[in-house]
């Protein structure tokens, strides 16, 4: 399932990339690129009001597409793998974010939207393998095709699973803090 997923969107993800004019640049038009930079990935638990959490960093690469829908408002679909590692283990996680972008000024955008997460290792523990957050970020344009970016994705549902069968109330959420380099092409 994981792996026809994964082929499902490399497939879709190709095929937008290749139906875009190789010579658009940030100029309100349709545009794709690379980006790769620093993530640290949370996990928080929380049951009865307290709450706990751990702390794991590492990095992520991955690729975007940008549909202009106006002068200032774009649509970005984006994909990124990412490794964290925490007391020498080390995990995979697929994010899929679908983002609305603001374009403040020329440079200057902000960035909100929803964003799926998929664990990409074999044993996840009993934990449930997608889940959903919500991504808010900024993104700077230092040249015309190279921009750093920064967000945060708020986990949204659940990724406890069958772990919590005493019902004892316990949610467990991810949340993604990345910030990177990109390219555009």
């Amino acid at each position: 399932m994981k792996k026809s997923l994964i082929f499902t969107v490399l497939i879709l993800v190709c095929f937008i990339v290749n139906a875009q004019d190789e010579s658009t640049k940030f100029s309100g038009e349709n545009s794709y690129g690379v980006k790769a930079g620093f993530t640290s990935f949370n996990i928080k638990a929380s049951a009865s009001g307290v709450s706990v959490s751990e702390d794991a960093s590492g990095f992520y690469v991955g690729f975007f597409a940008s549909f202009s829908l106006s002068e200032k408002f774009e649509v970005q679909p984006e994909l990124h793998v990412l490794s964290v590692y925490e007391s020498g283990e080390s995990s995979s996680v697929l994010l899929i974010p679908f983002l609305a972008k603001f374009n403040i000024t020329e440079e200057f955008g902000v960035l909100a939207g929803p964003q799926l997460d998929i664990i990409l290792d074999e044993d996840t523990g009993g934990l449930k393998k997608t889940g959903l957050g919500l991504a808010a970020g900024l993104e700077y344009l230092i040249t015309d095709n190279i921009f750093i970016d920064a967000r945060y994705s708020f986990g949204l549902s659940d990724r406890l699973g069958d772990l919590d069968d005493d019902g004892a109330g316990i949610k467990l959420k991810f949340n993604y803090l990345q910030a990177g380099l990109g390219y555009r092409f």
